[in-house]
């Protein structure tokens, strides 16, 4: 959406047919944002009572790590919903919404580094010879 659908309509649509043609995405995109999250929130829970709450994860590194992902995760929930609101109060991330997009893409990205991070924390413990390579 940040880098096809958004330039190509504010291009070639005019302001009231961009405007429409956003709320009608938006309409249509809130659900997925919203089930995505509740989904992600649901199997992040799983996932951190099944590896961290028991302290099967004996790296030091593996909480600090997790705790940046958490943080990054909420970002992005937090910035999703504000631009999929109708409320006044979000008028102005909705206003400028290339921009949070991009920090959007940012932060999924920083997501998706930190999980392959823990993922090489957690299995190197079982695996002691795959970081030094003895």
């Amino acid at each position: 959406m940040r880098f096809a659908l958004f330039p190509a309509a504010k291009a070639t649509l005019a302001d009231d047919v961009h405007e429409r043609l956003r709320e009608a995405v938006r309409a249509r995109w809130v659900k997925f944002v919203y089930a995505s999250i509740a989904l992600l929130l649901i199997t992040g829970s799983i996932n951190f009572a099944i590896l961290a709450i028991p302290s099967k994860i004996k790296s030091h590194l593996y909480h600090p790590i997790f705790g940046v992902k958490i943080l990054a995760a909420f970002a992005v929930f937090f910035i999703a919903s504000a631009l999929m609101s109708r409320g006044p109060g979000f008028a102005g991330i909705r206003a400028k919404r290339a921009k949070w997009l991009g920090i959007l893409i940012a932060l999924g990205g920083l997501i998706v580094l930190l999980s392959g991070i823990l993922n090489q924390v957690r299995t190197s413990q079982a695996h002691p010879t795959a970081i030094t390579g003895m």
